[in-house]
């Protein structure tokens, strides 16, 4: 995406269903079809924009949600997921692998709390949790070992505000990949302005509204993206399930 314009890209994002209805259809396919032994090669290795493979791994549908959640971000690209955990979990296992270190922030969500305290060292990957608003605290507990530093931008539920601009600085300096959950400020926010790699949401809450649909999204770099959905060695594509899947 050579000349990328995030803030005017969402405005340009027009789908058209198949029969010209003027909303996209919806793909309800849980596996497609290839006209061609070469195409479905090409497919798994990443090669072949609009075909698809299954749906844990994309879909029309979920393309579409991709693209709008990515301008709206500020980003090349997204990847949606079953939920803002099913968005979590893998991004965190795909940037970190045994003995590898994160610092994060000490009020974050609590499932994410606990994904980090009690499962992630079953492999051998550990977790260091500080009062993210404090820059010097924050630079004090990066390691040799850390690979990730985590917050909200606005926390869930203390509502701890992250210097987004200062983290990433700080994650510069030490070769680090910062992850924000944005999941309380959209629109509001933009983590990727201001300097983060990733950008996590829970679309379950303020993107949805209306406590009917569960759903996440990663919105990162196209490199990223396309190594986290892999079919081969992609934590999305292997261990978390994607939005059609369920």
């Amino acid at each position: 995406m050579k000349d990328f314009k995030p803030a005017d890209k969402i405005q340009d994002l027009q789908y058209f269903g198949e029969f010209g209805g003027v909303n996209p259809s919806i793909s309800d396919s849980s596996t497609y079809t290839f006209l061609s032994a070469k195409t479905m090669f090409d497919t798994f290795e990443g090669n072949m924009e609009g075909c698809y493979l299954y749906s844990r791994h994309s879909s029309p549908s979920n393309l579409y949600l991709d693209q709008a959640l990515a301008a709206m971000e500020g980003t090349e690209t997204a990847n949606v997921s079953a939920s803002g955990m099913g968005a979590i979990t893998p991004t965190l296992l795909q940037l970190c692998g045994a003995g590898d270190h994160i610092v994060s922030s000490r009020t974050i969500y609590g499932g994410t709390y606990a994904f980090l305290k009690n499962f992630t060292p079953r492999f051998g990957i550990e977790t260091s949790f500080v009062d993210i608003t404090k820059l010097n605290v924050v630079e004090a507990a990066i390691t040799s070992k850390t690979k990730v530093l985590y917050c909200e931008t606005v926390s869930n539920p203390l509502l701890e505000v992250a210097d987004i601009s200062g983290l990433a600085k700080i994650a510069k300096k030490h070769n680090l990949k910062l992850v924000v959950d944005n999941t309380f400020s959209p629109l509001s926010v933009s983590p990727a302005k201001l300097g983060a790699d990733i950008v996590i949401h829970s679309l379950t809450k303020y993107i949805n509204g209306s406590s009917d649909t569960v759903g996440g999204v990663t919105c990162a770099s196209k490199e990223f993206i396309n190594s986290l959905k892999n079919v081969n060695s992609g934590a999305s594509m292997l261990l978390g399930p994607t939005m059609d899947s369920l």
